[in-house]
Order: C-alpha cells, then sequence, then structure tokens
C-alpha cells in the first residue's frame, strides 16, 4: 500500500466517498486515501498495529491538524470539539498506512446526563465503555464510526461548509434543539447524525443488531455504528463487539 497523500481537498474527499459508494453493490469496501481495503488485512502487515486513536490529517483548516498522527487525548478537547481520527490502523516508520483500520470521529460532548443517553444492555469487552465518562474533570467523549449510512460517504463534526444543514429533523436533536451545536453531517448527501443519543438499530446487510449514533436526517439507514471506548494515561483506545456492526460498505 501507498502512503497517504500530504494534504487532500475537498474534492478528494468527496470523490473518494463517492467511489466507494460504487463499490458496495460489487463487495468492495474503499479506504479514504488510496481507495484500498478499509479493514485491516487478515494476513500479516509490515507496520505496527495500533489500538489507541490516532489524528489523521483534514484538507481544511482545522485544529486538530497539528497533532495529525499522534494519540488522541482525552484532554485534548473543549465541549463540543471533534476531531478526523483512525482507530486499529497499521503505520509504519510513524506514517499511516492508508486504506488500514476504522475512521472515525471523536468528539467532547456536553456532559450533561438529562439529553445523554445510550443503551445498558450492550454486550462490551471488558474495561470498555460506549463513551468515556470521567465526572471529576467534567469529561464524555465517544467515538462514532466514520462512514454515512447512506452512500459510506464520510460525514464531518464542525468544520466549514458552503452548505448548512438543513433542520428538518425527523427524531430529537437535543444536541441541536438544546444546545446549539450541530450534529454530524454528511455534506455530500445531507445525512445527519446526533452523537448524544446512542441506541440500537439493524444493520440491513447482514439483519445484526448494532449500537450507534442517532439519525435525525436522512438519507441513510439508520444509526452511525459506535466504537467502544477506554482511556489509560488519558491516551483513548478502541475495540469493537462485533466487526459486521461496521460491515455495510460491501
Amino acid at each position: 500500500m501507498s502512503t497517504p497523500p500530504s494534504k487532500w481537498t475537498r474534492r478528494d474527499w468527496i470523490r473518494a466517498s463517492l467511489i466507494a459508494g460504487a463499490a458496495a453493490g460489487a463487495g468492495a469496501v474503499v479506504g479514504a486515501t488510496a481507495y484500498s481495503q478499509l479493514f485491516p488485512p487478515t494476513s500479516r502487515s509490515e507496520g505496527e498495529l495500533r489500538q489507541s486513536f490516532v489524528y489523521l490529517s483534514f484538507p481544511e483548516d482545522v485544529w486538530w491538524n497539528r497533532f495529525a498522527g499522534q494519540d488522541v487525548r482525552v484532554t485534548d478537547f473543549q465541549d463540543w470539539q471533534g476531531a478526523l481520527a483512525v482507530w486499529n490502523g497499521r503505520f509504519k516508520d510513524g506514517n499511516w498506512v492508508s486504506g488500514t483500520g476504522y475512521p472515525a470521529l471523536v468528539i467532547r460532548l456536553k456532559r450533561d446526563d438529562r439529553y445523554f443517553q445510550a443503551p445498558t444492555d450492550v454486550p462490551l469487552p471488558a474495561g470498555y465503555s460506549l463513551a468515556f465518562d470521567d465526572p471529576s474533570r467534567d469529561l464524555r467523549i465517544v467515538a462514532i464510526f466514520n462512514r454515512s449510512t447512506h452512500l459510506c460517504c464520510y460525514p464531518d463534526w464542525h468544520v466549514p461548509h458552503a452548505i448548512a444543514p438543513a433542520r428538518d429533523y425527523i427524531a430529537p436533536c437535543p444536541t441541536y434543539e438544546v444546545f446549539g451545536q450541530d450534529p454530524i453531517f454528511d455534506v455530500c448527501h445531507g445525512g445527519q447524525w446526533d452523537p448524544l443519543i446512542l441506541e440500537w438499530a439493524v444493520n440491513p446487510q447482514s439483519g445484526t443488531r448494532y449500537v450507534g449514533a442517532r439519525m435525525v436526517h436522512g438519507p441513510g439507514f439508520g444509526p452511525l455504528p459506535a466504537l467502544f471506548v477506554r482511556a489509560e494515561q488519558d491516551v483513548l483506545y478502541g475495540e469493537v463487539f462485533d466487526p459486521v456492526w461496521y460491515s455495510y460498505c460491501g
């Protein structure tokens, strides 16, 4: 695999998303920067497999670009800040091997138990949660799989857009309706997802139940799947219960 380009334009990201959608019918899962397989190869590969979330760069001027290639730390974020990252990616000579890992949006939520919802009957791996929660520091952080449930585009969190998200929500959206913050937004097609509401849904590709961020505006078949999280010395680590949760692009 080749290393990713040093800088991607918005057109490159949209092109990658369109190719991902077109490839879905052929049974392929396409990566963001090399249009290659999203999940790490099952055969032995060169490079270090990292279980921490690692910042990826973004083609526009965003706050986390200065951290690109570094581990995500729970103390990096202010309320409602989020960043593009990869989990379970391979790194060779300190560089991400393109097409490996799970693309994710890591988001610090406003820690308000009146509005945050998450199921309590999820078979979580030992030590992991649906959200990293630290009441002593007023921290709550979630990691959401960054592939649209419409055509597998790459939604954004609070980055500049030429168009504004629509407000005609199909379900309650406390992130905007209470806190005035835009939900996760697929600028390509208009889908939106609220990370304050994690709920059960069904992956129509497999019939598997999964938990994800509520879809509050279509198109899309449902929530964006959540990744499980824990923190060790403030570094954020991830895990999955069942990879089928995330297998709807192929």
